[in-house]
């Protein structure tokens, strides 16, 4: 390619140098002006006896011939010289007029007889500039062939590639430098249609076992439930009933997860289905309680409304906010509630060392955790399952802290209008 610049440059420079020389000063001109102007002051003076004044101007250079007013030759300055009105185009000659009582009487042509080499410097640089021409003719029609239709067919195959396509080979394209690149991307879409096949088949497994798991979990929920149920109707002790109501209905709760987790497994949904409904917002104040198994929550109201809500979905957030407040703070919690907007706002408040600042708005990202809380277990998919399924009921989760003083999620649940 370098050499093929370095050549295409010379020829450029060739054309111009014999431009240059075709449309330069007629160097090899024989026509002087000191001598025309004699010329034509002495054949006037003596005109019509144009003989004499052409035997005072011998010795001169410059030729040329003296014609009537009828257009016949009266006089020249060499016996070889012919009237030829052609050497006006082809010599780039010139005449002068002779005028007498303001009639023209007749005229002097002068002869510029140019060099016959500048004739062949002018033909052979129209021909190397035809021979330039055709070889940048040449030269787009190699690289229509051998680059820019290699490269369009890889453009194309890799726009397929980015839209998923990887039915169509590529095939080698008649290129020597791109022939084995284009192999490449054959490979590249032989090796990504094998990845994709083993990631369906490992996907399916993966959901196989969510499915077989799932189904599993549910026999020994039902014992519990079952055990429950009748020590809440045999015994005798209100407190122990209000335990064992407790354990019932996580039990239902869990039932209802795992339920939820065998279908869509089954069905390939990539995510669990949010089904909000109006419902009274005394849901929030039984969703709490149920969450709060260890009672570190203080009295609060709940203002009456209707709310949309997915009961199942709110009590797997609740769950979710109150454990992480055990986990990470362990100190009593504070729930308020108001009207923002057209949101009933529940906030969920404790009373530990919250998190800093600048970490709050990625605290319901996936797999983030705060700086404190590397030392406790956990995955980082609580608060952003939460926030996806409080988005899922219209609704919408903020987290804010003041370091080292408390933390709070607020949960804003859409008001039936």
């Amino acid at each position: 390619m370098k050499r093929f610049i370095a050549e295409t440059v010379c020829f450029y420079l060739l054309a111009c140098v014999l431009l240059i020389c075709l449309f330069s000063d007629d160097s090899g001109s024989k026509i002087k002006n000191a001598e025309v102007n004699d010329i034509v002051f002495t054949i006037k003076k003596y005109y019509p006896d144009v003989d004499s004044a052409i035997n005072i101007l011998q010795g001169y250079e410059t030729d040329y011939i003296v014609i009537g007013e009828d257009g016949k030759e009266v006089g020249a300055s060499g016996q070889e010289l012919v009237t030829d009105y052609n050497y006006d185009y082809i010599h780039r000659d010139y005449s002068v007029e002779i005028l007498k009582d303001g009639k023209i009487q007749g005229k002097i042509i002068f002869i510029n007889k140019e060099p016959d080499t500048r004739k062949k410097y002018q033909l052979f640089c129209v021909i190397i500039i035809m021979l330039f021409l055709l070889k940048d003719i040449l030269t787009v029609l190699y690289l229509r062939k051998n680059v820019l239709y290699p490269v369009k067919k890889i453009s194309e195959f890799a726009r397929l590639i980015s839209k998923g396509n990887l039915d169509i080979p590529v095939g080698r394209v008649d290129c020597s430098f791109l022939g084995e690149f284009s192999e490449s991307f054959d490979i590249m879409r032989e090796e990504l249609v094998y990845a994709k096949k083993k990631e369906q088949e490992a996907d399916k497994q993966r959901r196989e076992v969510i499915a077989s798991i799932s189904h599993d979990i549910k026999n020994p929920v039902a014992s519990i439930q079952a055990i429950a149920e009748y020590q809440f109707f045999t015994i005798d002790s209100k407190e122990l009933q209000q335990e064992f109501r407790t354990i019932i209905e996580k039990a239902n709760q869990i039932n209802g997860l795992v339920k939820n987790l065998h279908t869509s497994t089954i069905n390939d949904l990539e995510k669990l289905e949010v089904n909000p409904e109006a419902v009274e917002s005394s849901k929030i104040e039984k969703a709490l309680q149920q969450a709060d198994f260890k009672k570190r929550i203080e009295n609060f109201a709940i203002p009456e409304c209707l709310i949309m809500m997915d009961k199942i979905r709110f009590s797997q957030i609740t769950d979710n906010v109150v454990s992480n407040s055990y986990k990470y703070a362990d100190t009593e919690i504070e729930v308020r509630s108001y009207f923002e907007d057209n949101y009933l706002c529940v906030c969920i408040k404790d009373f530990g060392n919250g998190v800093k600042k600048e970490e709050e708005v990625f605290l319901t990202q996936k797999y983030f955790r705060g700086n404190n809380a590397k030392e406790k277990e956990g995955s980082g998919m609580g608060l952003y399952i939460a926030e996806y399924l409080m988005k899922g009921m219209g609704g919408k989760l903020i987290c804010c802290s003041k370091e080292n003083e408390w933390f709070e999620v607020k949960l804003c649940l859409a008001l039936v209008s």
